[in-house]
């Protein structure tokens, strides 16, 4: 009984084996079987992933490391590999130079650190969070001045010295004030306060108390005592003033010392930044709090006696159960994951105020100890069992937070497994790529306005080890550490995963190989660069030829034939596998179940080259040969429908394994195979 089906989207990626039943809801039409090296396309097609191109060792391939993004401008972005109290910096796929070498300067975090540091940039100045250290501040200078230290929490700023008090006349009243120093918008410590007892009531006329200091600041705020309490007089730019009885304001007093981090059991774990404050959160003594700075004061988290509302705040996430947090993110208001349950801080009216804070329950699914990634208006975070992901997005016609388990159709790449990271590049694809505890790299193609998310494994021959990605040029790059054994020893590579952009006339250019390097230049028949890969068999696209089986030997190669532009690493296979057919039969019933022999295969291609399919038995798979107009030119990319023929294999499955194994490129827009299905 011969029949057709075609399949003109991949978008819901690939279903786990608990769903290959579930051919009643609308994703099984569009999913996959097998997804290994691909990704999917927002607009549904599937191509095979970029090779990883060599950036480098890391300092210390027996050690830890881990990738940082720092995101400056549109052309000038970094990734900071963090090694053992050293760091280098990568630029465009380089590290950066200082005196003909790696730029590496020092820094406080040692390898036991690196795997939960939590970090926020502002422009030039980031920001580091840790257990195990005091709050840490990077400044970027320039390209090679990177700079380390503690956090600053109190204000710096030099306290006016000899302060006096001159009453008009002398009688027994008594006096006392206080000073502080106000320098670039922010007020300092006060000098120490001055009494004198034998003043005149200031309620007489012509009474008046002077008061006189030292110093070097821009202007000074003077305070009265009343009531044990110093209230605020006024300001001056002068290092004298007069108080001729003005009432003192007790709701504005002067701040007193941060009194924060002072020990090991009071670093914070996590930072960010939320309506210009810094804000901070668990210690080992206080798990469930969050510090901010003052507003718009990032080294200043001190308050005033009487709270103002710029004042630094404390609040303690209150639920039914300890509330360890584990990441926070700024959006529309500072969320706030904890180990029970998702919060929201603000203010009233949305303003963040130290007098009045509001926090928010908006779900109790629980957080890892990953950073959470924001796609768009979106907040992505791993639940606390670090098997599942969920998105989270503010909807205001619930006025508050709701979400979807984005792992629940593939949550086999999960089982006994757990996520370590991961990075979102938003250009060109819109795709997250995540890594596992076992150093599996997974992609996730999400697009929630199309209600798309689509996950996808990859193989690249090593574990990965950390993750980030940054802008560069009109495309987000994907760096990674990745562990690999080399001639019987263990390395740890930085790797970047190569654009996918080439023209579909020029196939020399597709770099679809693993830890590779390209060539480019004159025509020559030995590669080398290739000591990273010393005595391993690689594969090379020369002048868009393939080139299989190359040995590296004292870090070199040698081509059959001359070849001026050469990408050569490890060779990896795509491949994609449809589900089983649901087609219904009439007066017969559903195909599921029956013997089902796979004829001929219709396939949507977009820029392929050098692909071949197979039914679901993999015994034989027939090739797409493609050829030259001229046979001296390099064959080029093909886009079309085209028809397989392929080799006849009765099973129950009836599904169709396309995949390519050549570092060429493929991209599946639809599948069509042509089916007989017995009774």
């Amino acid at each position: 009984m011969p029949t057709a089906r075609f399949q003109p989207s991949f978008a819901a990626g690939v279903l786990g084996p608990g769903l290959h039943g579930r051919i009643d809801i609308a994703k099984y039409d569009v999913a996959l079987k097998v997804g290994k090296n691909v990704f999917v396309h927002a607009h549904g097609g599937v191509s095979n992933r970029a090779g990883t191109e060599f950036i480098g060792e890391v300092m210390d391939s027996a050690k830890v490391h881990t990738l940082i993004p720092f995101t400056r401008d549109d052309d000038e972005n970094y990734i900071m590999l963090m090694g053992d109290t050293v760091m280098k910096v990568i630029e465009a796929g380089a590290f950066v130079q200082s005196g003909g070498s790696d730029y590496a300067p020092a820094t406080p975090f040692t390898s036991a650190a690196l795997p939960l540091l939590d970090y926020v940039q502002s422009i030039d100045v980031m920001f580091f969070a840790s257990h195990l250290h005091f709050p840490q501040r990077m400044q970027r200078t320039g390209a090679t001045s990177w700079t380390f230290g503690n956090l600053p929490i109190d204000p710096v700023i030099a306290a006016p010295t000899s302060v006096s008090v001159t009453p008009e006349n002398t009688a027994s009243e008594t006096f006392t004030y206080k000073v502080s120093p106000v320098t670039g918008g922010v007020e300092g410590f006060t000098a120490a306060e001055v009494t004198i007892t034998n003043g005149t009531a200031l309620s007489g006329d012509g009474q008046q108390n002077v008061i006189a200091w030292s110093g070097s600041a821009d202007e000074y705020n003077v305070y009265r005592e009343r009531n044990g309490v110093f209230g605020y007089i006024g300001f001056t730019e002068d290092t004298e003033f007069t108080d001729d009885n003005i009432s003192a304001d007790l709701q504005t007093t002067p701040i007193v010392a941060a009194d924060l981090f002072n020990t090991s059991n009071d670093y914070p774990a996590h930072v960010t930044l939320f309506q210009q404050r810094l804000c901070y959160a668990n210690t080992i003594n206080q798990p469930e709090t969050v510090f901010m700075s003052q507003t718009g004061n990032f080294v200043n988290f001190t308050k005033s006696r009487i709270t103002r509302a710029t004042d630094r705040i404390e609040i303690d996430l209150s639920g039914q159960q300890v509330n360890r947090i584990n990441s926070m993110l700024q959006l529309r208001e500072l969320l706030v994951f904890s180990s029970a349950g998702e919060f929201s801080i603000t203010g009233p009216n949305g303003g963040m105020s130290a007098t009045n804070p509001v926090q928010t329950q908006y779900g109790y699914s629980g957080a890892a100890k990953i950073r959470p990634l924001v796609v768009e208006d979106t907040a992505l975070f791993v639940d606390r069992t670090g098997r599942s992901v969920r998105d989270l997005r503010y909807a205001f016609e619930q006025d508050g937070y709701s979400g979807n388990d984005l792992t629940i159709f593939a949550s086999h790449f999960f089982d006994g497994r757990q996520i370590k990271g991961w990075c979102y590049a938003k250009s060109p694809y819109s795709v997250i790529w995540a890594y596992l505890d076992n150093g599996k790299l997974l992609s996730l193609t999400y697009k929630r306005e199309h209600q798309v998310w689509a996950w996808c494994e990859h193989d690249i021959g090593g574990e990965v080890e950390s993750i980030a990605s940054i802008p560069e040029g009109t495309e987000d790059s994907v760096y990674m550490i990745v562990k690999r054994t080399i001639n019987g020893g263990v390395k740890r590579y930085v790797e970047r995963l190569h654009s996918r952009e080439f023209d579909i006339d020029a196939p020399e250019d597709c770099f679809f190989v693993d830890c590779g390097i390209t060539y480019s230049g004159a025509e020559t028949t030995t590669i080398s660069g290739l000591g990273h890969l010393e005595g391993e068999t690689l594969v090379a696209l020369a002048d868009g030829d393939v080139v299989p089986g190359l040995v590296v030997s004292s870090g070199s190669v040698t081509l059959p034939t001359a070849a001026a532009k050469v990408h050569i690493g490890y060779g990896y296979t795509s491949e994609i596998e449809n589900l089983p057919p649901a087609i219904d039969l009439q007066e017969a019933g559903s195909a599921r179940g029956r013997p089902i022999k796979a004829n001929k295969l219709f396939v949507q291609l977009e820029k392929t080259r050098g692909i071949e399919a197979s039914s679901s038995g993999r015994t034989k798979f027939t090739k797409f040969t493609q050829t030259a107009s001229d046979l001296a030119l390099s064959i080029p990319l093909f886009t079309g429908m085209i028809s397989i023929q392929l080799y006849p294999d009765w099973n129950k499955d009836g599904t169709i394994v396309v995949r390519q194994t050549f570092p060429l490129p493929m991209t599946v827009l639809g599948l069509s195979p042509e089916l007989t299905i017995g009774r």
